[in-house]
């Protein structure tokens, strides 16, 4: 039988075929092609890959803003609970329920373009969903200009506008200095004489300085990186895949050694209990 040429219509058809079907695969992919890697520290914890290169620890480069030269080779001091300070650190301001089945610790810069990206969806993602809950670690890693900024959002939380004024600098354009923060300050309604007199709080060193460890002991090279759930995270993921990923941590099992810390605690408390005379004194 004899095959006659395929027409140009035919060549026509079969390419738009191929390109939606490559739309497909990559939207698929985006969305939620995810692979992790257990960590031997801390343990039962695991670092998110995205094939399509979205997490330092993936192949490509990936949205991650951060110094990649030695940063991570510094040796920080051991942290005698990581549990309690990626989650239960009381300095630290959060948004959401404190027994959320999915907690979602932030570590930012914002002078980070990805940061800015992703804090276009994380806040609108958690009123959404009562699942969640999110700590916000400020992480000041490009200078003396992002130190003043997270300084100034954490003064703010002393007035009650934290989340505000994190999302008003976040989408505020411009190195951050003492004007730009005062006409962040207005934007949310606060005092910016106060915010700018509170920002000096040495408070703010110690809460500032214990992230700084904290991200070093996790091996964090840039910003943003995140802590969700059991998952770390490395740069900046689509408000679909975080979706996503919330998904898979909300049916996954409890993170072990968060777990036996916090019965630690409560048996230790039980125990103290127990030891204290009844009342009205001893018989």
């Amino acid at each position: 039988m004899k095959i006659g040429k395929p027409q140009r219509h035919d060549y026509l058809f079969f390419m738009v075929a191929v390109l939606i079907a490559v739309s497909v695969f990559i939207t698929k992919r985006s969305a939620g092609d995810f692979n992790f890697e257990e960590r031997q520290y801390p343990a039962g914890f695991r670092n998110l890959i995205l094939n399509a290169g979205a997490s330092r620890r993936g192949p490509g480069p990936g949205p991650l803003v951060g110094l990649e030269t030695g940063y991570a080779k510094q040796d920080p001091e051991p942290i005698a609970d990581i549990c309690k300070a990626l989650f239960s650190d009381a300095a630290d301001p959060t948004v959401g329920p404190a027994d959320a089945e999915v907690t979602i610790v932030e570590f930012f810069d914002y002078q980070c373009p990805y940061c800015r990206v992703v804090s276009e969806y994380l806040g609108e993602v958690q009123a959404n969903d009562p699942r969640v809950r999110i700590v916000y670690k400020e992480w000041p890693i490009f200078g003396s200009a992002s130190g003043l900024a997270a300084r100034a959002a954490l003064a703010a939380e002393r007035q009650g506008q934290y989340l505000r004024f994190h999302e008003t600098l976040m989408r505020t354009r411009g190195i951050p200095n003492e004007a730009l923060i005062r006409n962040a300050a207005s934007k949310v309604v606060i005092d910016p004489d106060r915010l700018l007199i509170e920002l000096k709080s040495a408070k703010f060193d110690g809460v500032i300085r214990r992230n700084n460890q904290l991200a070093k002991q996790l091996g964090f090279i840039g910003t943003p990186s995140f802590v969700v759930g059991r998952t770390i995270v490395e740069g900046a993921i689509t408000r679909n895949q975080m979706e996503k990923l919330i998904d898979l941590e909300a049916r996954s099992p409890a993170i072990a050694i968060c777990q036996d810390r916090s019965r630690q605690f409560h048996l230790n408390d039980i125990t103290i209990r127990a030891s204290d005379p009844p009342p009205g004194g001893t018989n």
